[in-house]
């Protein structure tokens, strides 16, 4: 072949399809939508990493341009026509506006648009190579293939770029985190795409908010990190220009408190935020939304607390026991977010049962400092009082109540922190975050 006669695979211009990291963005996005394929068959040659490589790059960049049809080989002559397609829907500019620069999201929103178009072009009879019709002739039902594909993508892209903020939410971001999401992506896309999930992100708006009312704990430590300055009187943190004053000033600022001191803390240990929430028949409809919606702000508040969270389900009976440690992997998450979100409501209250079980859970394991346990409930239960505040004080925690619609005496008696939600909103939200 003479030299300058190839003509790559790929159908954008500036993209270095020779180049190791533009092939291992194609390489990611073709694994993760196999994963998503599964076992299916039949789906000829478009489950290439060409088509993966260009999807991406049609994502991510911020204006992508299609290389002449002269430059295009025959056997790139479909991904062309794809690509062409993508390009000219007014769909691509709404999923694009959540991948534009953005590495995770155009890794993940392109292996569910691929997926997307691998499916809806089966079904228009579009994969068999020996069709006997060209690629020309099928334009138009390829290009209707991809809009249906495009469409069925863009809240898809939406509810990952929601994901990503919770999943990320309370953590430094970095690398890790991308990869994490990355690695675990068609588990990512599979959240996505639930109906109940979508619901639950909904409430992800509440999330900045969350954030900034949540605020770090500190106690004081003389051999702790430099905050800042203050005035007082332990020696082991005066600054060192008060000890040239005269011994009279000296004494006389020691006696009255007022040394300028360093001003040395260190993070408070807080023990884990367990989360109890009511899950009776009463319980089901607006109140169990709004007790889900709660939960994950409160495991937004336990990420940026680096604490563990945990959670228990109970009607008549406690239910399994899911624990969200501090240090979480994604997949980690997405088991836990996947779980509350198809809880619904039905049985009976037992609220004795349930918080004496979580004492239990607290106990058993190894936390220290403080636990938080935040019990939302409507149940107007009589409760074994003994039985509680002696649990609470072995497990060394606090009960905080979240009483919806209604009110209970006993829990009022035992609670540090008793709150009422007459309007299940997402302000009510925020003061249980803040209890």
């Amino acid at each position: 072949m003479r030299r300058g006669c190839y003509k790559s695979p790929g159908v954008l211009k500036g993209v270095n399809y020779s180049d190791p990291v533009v092939m291992y963005r194609g390489e990611t996005v073709l694994l993760i939508t196999k994963k998503l394929m599964k076992k299916k068959n039949n789906v000829g040659n478009l489950l290439s990493i060409d088509l993966a490589t260009d999807v991406f790059y049609s994502l991510y960049l911020p204006y992508p341009i299609l290389k002449p049809s002269s430059d295009i080989p025959l056997e790139s002559e479909r991904n062309y026509f794809i690509i062409d397609s993508l390009m000219g829907s007014k769909d691509f500019l709404d999923v694009r506006k959540y991948s534009i620069a953005r590495k995770t999201l155009s890794t993940l929103v392109s292996a569910s648009l691929m997926e997307n178009i691998i499916n809806e072009l089966q079904q228009e009879g579009q994969l068999s190579s020996d069709s006997g019709r060209s690629v020309e002739a099928n334009y138009k039902s390829l290009n209707n293939a991809v809009r249906r594909a495009l469409r069925n993508t863009v809240d898809e892209a939406q509810n990952l770029r929601k994901l990503e903020k919770l999943l990320g939410r309370g953590i430094e971001a970095g690398e890790g985190v991308r990869m994490d999401l990355i690695e675990n992506g068609s588990e990512v896309i599979e959240l996505a795409r639930s109906t109940d999930v979508s619901e639950l992100l909904n409430y992800v708006t509440l999330l900045p908010e969350v954030g900034r009312r949540v605020r770090k704990k500190y106690v004081k430590f003389s051999k702790g990190e430099f905050r800042g300055y203050e005035l007082g009187n332990t020696l082991e943190r005066v600054v060192p220009t008060e000890l040239a004053l005269p011994n009279i000033y000296f004494n006389i600022k020691f006696i009255e408190s007022k040394l300028l001191l360093y001003d040395k803390v260190l993070p408070k240990i807080e023990g884990p935020i367990y989360l109890l929430t009511d899950k009776s028949g009463s319980m089901d409809g607006e109140k169990i939304k709004w007790a889900k919606a709660t939960s994950i702000a409160l495991f937004t508040k336990a990420r940026k607390e680096r604490r563990d969270f945990y959670l228990r389900f109970f009607d008549s009976s406690p239910h399994t026991l899911n624990v969200v440690p501090r240090n979480a992997r994604t997949s980690e998450i997405t088991k836990f977010i996947k779980y509350i979100s198809r809880v619904a409501g039905s049985g009976g209250t037992d609220i004795t049962k349930a918080v004496t079980t979580a004492c239990d859970d607290i106990m058993e394991s190894s936390a220290k400092g403080v636990a938080d346990i935040v019990l939302i409930t409507d149940g107007e239960d009589t409760l074994s009082e003994y039985a509680i505040r002696r649990k609470l004080k072995k497990a060394n925690a606090r009960l905080i109540t979240v009483m919806i619609n209604g009110e209970n005496r006993d829990l009022r008696k035992l609670s540090n922190a008793y709150l009422r939600a007459l309007h299940l909103n997402k302000e009510e939200i925020l003061k249980v975050v803040e209890a």
